[in-house]
């Protein structure tokens, strides 16, 4: 199959057209509403549902909507786009604690033996999160489930209809993927395997939210409180799920927060099985550079790359230190870690392993169902996109590769990539 070369261009220029720039500065003019009221009741309207459940959520919701509208360098299209990100949380939180009150067994459902990937962003997580739960054995938490994890209580899909959460996903998806880059570094179709991050959302907590927005302050709040409470919310929102789609099967998910936050991941699942890949900090952190970037580019006012560059140079060197202090806290036989290398040379033989680790002996169906998603899927469908870590971010891999020698030494990680590559 021939694979279409994608190359994002002037990363650090302005290349906006002047209709594109007119209609920015004139929505300059326009005021923002960006307080937690605003969020609130818009989400009671759009659900016509009241009841939040706990509020000690606002506290975080206000962080996020005060250190966003602080900033000058945002526009004020992107800072109203933030407001619906919020809202949208917001309104899941309602429609989940609507959920609760209407069928409190929910709560019961038991979450037993996950298999959880938590390696960092852009280090194939999504790729073996989606090889191993192509097993028939193995369930997986897809993107348009994740987006809105309990339904409306006004729509019932009529039986064989599909569900109306599905084509709101599909649509969003058809629309993202207009972008070709987007498109071809991260697959969001609506039965894709999700990140389980996503589930803490609607309580306003998550690494997310640094996805979402430059919020440096929020970072710091997050990183200096225990997540364990919003990893049970997490996990009471995966149960929402099984219980609107009863199955006896095993879940397998994802989250890269998961590698700097295993004391609450244990502690809500004390059986999972940890899956953490090892990958070359130069590749992760050109894809994620670039990916990240390009939304940089859009909502700010004169975008700051030097500033992009060293929040997430700095926030994956604090994600691999925390997951090296960590984990020796996973017991004994509940670890497992791949190098990123092998599962490229040999994907399905990295997913069978993943499966023989986690007590699921392979079969010839697991193989054939781990092939024929391979097939479906191969590498490069949608094109792959070439990076350049020097000449968009200024940045030389050998240096960047000393600074984080304290890791790659001790996994022995070869070098990946060198001042740019396709992925």
């Amino acid at each position: 199959m021939a694979v279409k070369v994608l190359r994002v261009e002037g990363m650090r220029e302005n290349r906006r057209s002047p209709e594109e720039t007119n209609a920015l500065e004139s929505a300059e003019r326009r005021p923002v509403d960006m307080s937690v009221g605003r969020v609130l009741d818009a989400a009671r309207t759009q659900t016509g549902l009241d009841d939040f459940g706990p509020v000690d959520f606002t506290e975080r919701l206000g962080r996020l909507l005060d250190e966003v509208a602080a900033d000058d360098n945002v526009w004020r299209a992107h800072k109203a786009i933030f407001v619906d990100h919020c809202v949208k949380a917001a309104v899941n939180r309602l429609l989940i604690q609507d959920y609760w009150t209407r069928h409190p067994d929910a709560l019961d459902v038991r979450i037993t033996r996950p298999i959880n990937v938590v390696a960092l962003p852009r280090s194939g997580s999504t790729h073996l999160e989606n090889l191993v739960a192509a097993d028939r054995r193995l369930r997986h938490l897809p993107v348009y489930l994740a987006a809105q994890p309990a339904p409306r209580p006004d729509e019932t899909p009529a039986p064989g209809a599909p569900d109306p959460r599905w084509l709101r996903s599909e649509a969003r998806w058809q629309n993202v993927s207009k972008n070709e880059i987007i498109a071809a570094m991260h697959e969001h179709s609506p039965d894709h395997a999700c990140g389980e991050n996503e589930l803490q959302l609607p309580d306003f907590a998550s690494y997310q939210w640094e996805w979402l927005a430059q919020v440096p302050g929020f970072r710091d709040h997050y990183l200096s409180h225990d997540q364990t409470p919003h990893y049970r919310y997490m996990r009471d929102v995966l149960k929402t799920i099984a219980h609107q789609f009863p199955d006896e099967r095993r879940w397998m998910v994802k989250s890269n927060q998961h590698s700097e936050q295993l004391v609450p991941l244990l502690a809500v699942y004390p059986d999972v099985t940890v899956v953490m890949i090892h990958r070359d900090p130069v590749a992760t952190l050109q894809s994620l550079l670039t990916m990240r970037g390009l939304a940089l580019k859009n909502s700010q006012k004169q975008p700051d790359i030097d500033a992009h560059v060293e929040y997430w140079v700095s926030r994956i060197e604090q994600m691999l230190r925390r997951y090296m202090r960590d984990r020796q806290l996973v017991p004994s036989g509940q670890l497992v870690e791949l190098q990123f290398a092998d599962i490229i040379a040999d994907d399905v033989r990295a997913a069978t392993h993943v499966l023989e680790r986690a007590g699921l002996p392979v079969t010839d169906e697991s193989v054939a169902d781990i092939r024929g998603y391979i097939a479906s899927h191969p590498r490069g469908k949608r094109g792959r996109v070439v990076y350049d870590l020097e000449g968009d971010f200024g940045l030389a891999a050998d240096e960047l590769r000393e600074r984080f020698a304290f890791y790659t030494d001790a996994f022995a990680i070869a070098a990946e990539a060198g001042k740019g590559g396709a992925r």
